[in-house]
């Protein structure tokens, strides 16, 4: 027997039949499998070039098959259209992100149902899902509102604090001066805007770059790794659902988990915190160790950090600038022939004019939590002049069950240790949306 054309995997008789019946009309060789069981064997032995799966089905489910097909290398190159009266959006988003390259509502015009077939077997390019707007957010920018890309000048750069709080265990009931949203700063020139983490403080960021219409074409996300606290904002980011940007994220595979999962997490899983797909353009680069020219003049630097899971450091040097991001990471301060993160580390960011660095605990705290992947204020303090050779400390990472007045004398001890150490160091422990301005080269 010929191999089929297309697999057709309906447990309704009537809708199997009907569908086999028109495609066989059309001239394709069809084989119609009620029984969801015998889906894969059937695939597997017949090799078809398109498969039309139903999803609600006894046995295993229409998502299931998808998902199984397009994960195994012999047989993910075979299209997919998934056919269902359960055609909620999410589902649908569901759909394409098993891999799916179509997906038809129940009940489906007979009129056009081959050409609709024929058109997902021949054509090149998979259909995208539906896209809404999102809720809550501000409509597209229109070419005649579209204003400067900044409000600065040729060579200043203005970095932003937007989230650098710890995702705690409970929800804190209290009012925090430095503010409760989780990782996320800015680095921006007149024509371009680095984001670096997607925490919550992102969902604000967002905000303000479609209230004042700060329109920057390209926005480069650069996450760390994937804990929580890291990506948590990373769907409510507002550009993400307007057509006029294009997203660019960055960052390390983990052995658990790739950087393309997180994001087909994020925008398509039905239990991410949003349930529209995407409308400005998404591109995934995933990167090791290593420095990459992103434009003349700007070059990122990247290598991993004393943390568990696969983490980054990262170093933006930009119109003559250092700007580290560290905010997960654990200097020792005892480095040995068996350890030597701390000196890698000063070698990397040797230089920094602004030193964000993870300060998560007290001194006192750090003796209990040593080793853990997140360091303690001294350490750092000492570290960001004797090896960093920093201009400025950020102390970052604050441990979400702290006070403000824990937070008060965290920086009151590090001014004091800079004093009395005669260091030439400025320390700020930020407050959300606080800035810093510095003047690169034109």
């Amino acid at each position: 027997m010929a191999k089929p054309d297309i697999v057709i995997i309906d447990d309704d008789p009537m809708v199997g039949e009907l569908s086999r019946d028109l495609l066989t009309d059309a001239g394709y060789t069809v084989t119609l499998v009620q029984d969801s069981l015998e889906a894969l064997p059937t695939i597997t032995a017949q090799m078809p070039r398109l498969i039309i799966t139903d999803i609600m089905m006894p046995g295993i489910s229409g998502m299931d098959i998808c998902k199984a097909v397009k994960s195994d290398p012999a047989l993910k190159h075979i299209k997919i259209i998934v056919v269902s009266g359960k055609s909620y959006d999410v589902e649908k988003q569901r759909a394409f992100q098993f891999g799916a390259d179509f997906f038809l509502s129940k009940p489906y015009k007979m009129e056009s149902f081959s050409s609709t077939v024929k058109t997902i077997m021949e054509g090149s390019s998979p259909a995208q899902p539906p896209a809404q707007a999102v809720p809550d957010v501000p409509a597209i920018i229109r070419e005649d509102e579209v204003a400067q890309a900044s409000d600065l000048d040729v060579g200043q750069i203005r970095l932003t604090v937007w989230g650098a709080r710890g995702l705690p265990h409970v929800m804190p009931n209290t009012v925090s001066r430095y503010g409760r949203q989780t990782s996320c700063v800015s680095v921006e020139t007149k024509e371009h805007i680095f984001i670096f983490d997607a925490g919550t403080g992102i969902v604000e960021l967002g905000r303000e770059i479609m209230e004042k219409k700060l329109y920057y074409k390209d926005i480069w996300i650069c996450l760390t790794h994937f804990h929580l606290d890291h990506i948590l904002g990373l769907g409510r980011f507002a550009p993400i659902y307007d057509p006029s940007f294009s997203i660019h994220i960055i960052g390390a595979n983990d052995p658990e988990k790739s950087l393309k999962e997180v994001a087909q997490a994020t925008f398509y899983s039905s239990f991410s915190l949003t349930k529209q797909p995407p409308k400005a353009k998404i591109d995934i680069y995933e990167i090791l160790e290593d420095n990459y020219e992103l434009f003349p003049g700007v070059k990122l630097s990247s290598m991993y950090a004393n943390h568990p899971t696969s983490t980054m450091v990262y170093v933006l040097d930009i119109l003559g600038k250092k700007i580290t991001y560290a905010p997960d990471s654990e200097i020792w301060g005892d480095a040995t022939a068996f350890q030597d993160y701390d000196e890698k580390l000063g070698g990397f960011v040797r230089g920094s004019d602004i030193f964000i660095h993870d300060s998560v605990y007290t001194d006192k705290d750090y003796e209990d939590r040593k080793h853990e992947g997140h360091s303690g204020l001294s350490i750092v303090v000492d570290f960001a002049v004797e090896k960093a050779q920093a201009r400025d400390l950020i102390l970052f990472h604050s441990h979400p069950d702290y006070s403000d007045a824990e937070l008060d004398k965290m920086l009151a001890d590090a001014r004091e240790r800079i004093q009395v150490k005669g260091y030439a160091l400025n320390c700020h422990l930020p407050l959300e949306r606080q800035t810093f301005l510095l003047q690169g080269h034109k």
